[in-house]
């Protein structure tokens, strides 16, 4: 049975009566060129299935699941932006919250990270492609009530994998900090999140772009989560398995989501019809996964790894230019005689500001990987910036464009003027990024160029060099921050107010599409499903499985002084570096450059090959620590621990007065025990 329901339109859209269909068996929520420029609630709207409970009948299940996530994604970025505040304060003043134990810097690095990337990002993208897929398939979801419990186990697993950061409850994996029980409370309402998401997507009658990079960046998440916590990866396999998790979560799910929601939201800000898919589309999908998770070796450049897999890292983070400049391409034929739209419409410029961060992002990845210019910005706050990028650039601004587009029909109201929260935003991100990557340049050509230098030492008193000229840019960074933190916090407060700018645009034709491009046959959600495993599987075979492979006696080293296991003399030592988040200050690999000279002997994998988790960090806001008996000894270390500053005012360490006098020497034991 084929019937119609009639939706009540603003009178700004043409065509304000449109009739759309529906069938029997199903609900069907009309296309945001009906829906998401509605300013009035859907009072006419007809629908066959039973609304959920708990949802208002006049609503879609869509909205009202997708503004629960989308509120509680805005909770998660308030409380991670406190932490991040609370450690760009501690850069600047070290005895800010100082003697507090769960406000320790190394405590809260993680903490912050897991409700920024684990609340923030992905709950708000989950969030995004439940309002998306339904309104390009036509089909509102079936299952609202599961989507709400699986947001609950969402929300459970970063705030509780937080709260147990900051009591020093942690795994010691970048990014993968958080309790198995967390990790596997996540994956649940992963599993959840993606199964309504691939349902509705397979019930449209004609696939769109958008559905595409839903569908594969959701399967690609649930896999992403499955293989980065697999357990019984010890030695620097274990390294391998962080590194490319980190780069799964970015490009296949924080990228490729965000290029979901560009690819749906950009022609109707524009006031173009819904994109079709056309070859570049295609193309697109499948080099921007299979390119960004290959540039997982990146940020192991000079690491204990093999040469041949540093290749693959700079060959592909070159390559990771090619999808952008498709996807690029592709939006640009669309946007043909509608460029005028994005400097009237705030939503727009977010969405467009945030698809243009890629390159930049591209940029970072790119600098890091290089071995010419690793050699200057690894291990300093390039690394930091990367990460400040990943957090609120790209992905964040194109969420932040959703949410106003999605405004009148989740929030139920028109947005208020958000130029001045864009504006903050951007001025506040390029601040921030800029002065980490100034304050990068900085520091490695610091070390560099005094490393041949006999008055020059990379640890110790010589460690002033590093950091007094930072005292500067570590204020611009907090600045940088605090002007980013008022502009996100002006930009959602007016994209949920009750304002009178309206995302709706009067109709462009859509432009003419060369026919070389266009598709015969879109690609069907299973097809889509089966390309996403296949691509996975590769790219897990060549950053993930192969080098992890590769043979890693255990060297001298490893054997005398870097075996953690069941009874071992330095096990509760490590435990308390581990806890206190000692590894995102200091490193513990030497590696084969000039900066290095003098750390000791230069680090290989067998070093590594009786370790779980290895913690060769990621940044040197202290020195490296790998052969620190050759020069410290117990008392001075312990020294140093309680009274970080009596002889260094330049330190930004945090004393560690509050750990009981055991913690404190089995510290001490484990630091200067590994010569």
């Amino acid at each position: 049975m084929v019937g119609y329901v009639e939706l009540g339109l603003p009178t700004r859209c043409p065509n304000a009566a449109r009739r759309m269909p529906y069938r029997e068996g199903r609900q069907v929520t009309p296309d945001v060129d009906d829906i998401a420029t509605t300013s009035q609630d859907m009072t006419t709207a007809t629908t066959v299935e039973a609304p959920a409970a708990g949802i208002a009948a006049d609503r879609p299940v869509s909205s009202a699941v997708a503004g629960s996530y989308f509120k509680t994604a805005i909770g998660f970025l308030a409380l991670g932006l406190v932490l991040m505040l609370v450690l760009a304060i501690k850069r600047v003043a070290p005895e800010f919250l100082g003697g507090v134990a769960f406000m320790s810097y190394g405590r809260v690095v993680p903490a912050a990270t897991a409700l920024l990337l684990n609340g923030w990002l992905t709950i708000g993208l989950i969030g995004a492609l439940l309002y998306i897929v339904p309104r390009s398939s036509r089909a509102d979801l079936g299952d609202g009530l599961a989507v709400k419990g699986a947001l609950v186990l969402l929300a459970v697993a970063p705030l509780g994998g937080a709260v147990g950061l900051l009591a020093g409850y942690t795994e010691g994996r970048r990014y993968l900090e958080s309790f198995w029980v967390f990790d596997f409370v996540a994956l649940l309402g992963l599993l959840v999140a993606a199964r309504s998401i691939v349902r509705v997507a397979r019930r449209s009658e004609d696939s769109s772009p958008a559905n595409w990079y839903a569908v594969a960046s959701v399967v690609w998440l649930v896999l992403a989560h499955v293989v980065g916590n697999l357990p019984g990866l010890s030695g620097y396999a274990g390294q391998l398995q962080t590194s490319f998790y980190r780069s799964s979560l970015i490009g296949l799910w924080f990228a490729s989501a965000s290029v979901a929601i560009v690819y749906y939201a950009v022609p109707r800000l524009a006031g173009r019809p819904p994109l079709r898919g056309t070859k570049l589309s295609v193309l697109g999908i499948w080099s921007l996964g299979f390119v960004w998770a290959m540039t997982a070796p990146a940020e192991l450049t000079f690491g204990a790894a093999g040469d041949w897999l540093e290749t693959i890292g700079v060959l592909f983070s070159i390559a990771l230019f090619l999808p952008i400049l498709i996807i690029a391409t592709d939006l640009t034929e669309a946007m043909r005689g509608a460029w005028s739209n994005v400097g009237d419409r705030v939503a727009l410029r977010f969405v467009m500001a945030g698809f243009g961060l890629f390159a930049v992002l591209a940029v970072f990845n790119l600098v890091q990987a290089l071995r010419a210019s690793s050699a200057v910005v690894g291990f300093t706050d390039w690394v930091a910036a990367i990460e400040a990028l990943v957090i609120f650039g790209p992905f964040s601004l194109i969420l932040q464009g959703l949410f106003r587009l999605a405004a009148p029909d989740v929030f139920r109201g028109n947005p208020g003027s958000g130029v001045l929260g864009h504006r903050l935003v951007l001025v506040g991100l390029i601040t921030l990024v800029g002065a980490m990557a100034v304050a990068g340049v900085q520091t490695g050509f610091t070390w560099a160029g005094a490393a041949n230098s006999a008055e020059f030492t990379n640890f110790g008193q010589g460690w002033s060099s590093t950091l007094s000229p930072l005292s500067g840019n570590y204020i611009v960074q907090l600045a940088g921050l605090c002007i980013l933190a008022l502009g996100l916090a002006g930009s959602l407060l007016s994209a949920m107010g009750k304002g009178s700018e309206s995302p709706a645009t009067d109709e462009i034709p859509a432009a003419d599409v060369d026919p070389e491009l266009v598709l015969v046959a879109a690609p069907s959600v299973s097809k889509v499903l089966r390309y996403a495993l296949a691509f996975f599987a590769l790219t897990a075979l060549v950053v993930l499985i192969l080098p992890a492979f590769e043979s890693a006696d255990p060297t001298q080293l490893a054997d005398r002084s870097r075996t953690y296991g069941p009874g071992e003399s330095d096990t509760n030592g490590r435990a308390v570096y581990v806890a206190e988040g000692c590894v995102y200050c200091h490193t513990q690999q030497v590696r084969p450059i000039v900066t290095d000279v003098g750390l000791g002997p230069v680090s290989v994998p067998g070093d590594y090959a009786k370790e779980t988790p290895v913690l060769i960090g990621v940044q040197r806001y202290g020195p490296d620590l790998m052969h620190l008996d050759t020069r410290a000894d117990a008392e001075a270390v312990e020294s140093r621990l309680q009274r970080p500053r009596e002889e260094r005012s330049w330190s930004i360490m945090p004393d560690y007065d509050y750990l009981s006098a055991s913690d404190r020497a089995e510290l001490v034991a484990y630091l200067v025990g590994e010569g």
